[in-house]
């Protein structure tokens, strides 16, 4: 009879210890379950934040190819003028908008909201600075100046542009 006591107490101990490391078991499964899903969120999340960006910075390089599109545009026109007439065409309030101008100006701006480098954005509003300053400008010789940091400007951008895409693959 006490080999038959021992041996039931001896099931209910192993059958306790069993649970015991059942659920221990089961808990750290659970735990390294959250985890890898945890994991697999913040990568998704992650590559969502770079195709996000990918594509801002993708937008904001058409905006601003687009601005200097119409800045040379513009400038050409100015240029076939003073040709004709011999004097620059200083433009005023009333000069009509430079074709372009305003939708590629809207959409460097609206591109450039959606872009996380400080940088890249800041350059951005320069050369839309600039460009302004360029077919604003009262003579010819002060266009030229501000043209000719257009093109550096560009460059810039374009490599800062680079720089973040290397980072987004």
């Amino acid at each position: 009879m006490a080999s038959a006591i021992f041996g039931f107490v001896g099931v209910l101990i192993g059958s306790l210890i069993t649970s015991v490391l059942t659920i221990y078991k089961d808990r750290i499964a659970a735990r390294h379950e959250i985890k890898i899903r945890d994991e697999q969120y913040e990568r998704d999340r992650q590559a969502a934040r770079d195709a996000f960006q990918r594509e801002s910075t993708l937008a904001l390089q058409t905006a601003v190819s687009n601005l200097f599109k119409a800045v040379y545009e513009e400038l050409d026109r100015m240029l076939a003028e003073l040709h004709e007439s011999g004097s620059w065409p200083t433009r005023q309030w009333e000069t009509p908008t430079a074709n372009g101008w305003s939708e590629a100006v809207l959409q460097l701006q609206l591109s450039a909201a959606r872009v996380h480098n400080e940088s890249l954005r800041d350059l951005a509003m320069e050369i839309q600075r600039v460009a302004g300053d360029a077919i604003w400008a009262q003579d010819l010789a002060t266009s030229r100046q501000h043209c000719e940091r257009l093109e550096p400007l560009h460059v810039r951008f374009n490599d800062t542009a680079n720089r973040i895409f290397t980072s987004l693959f």
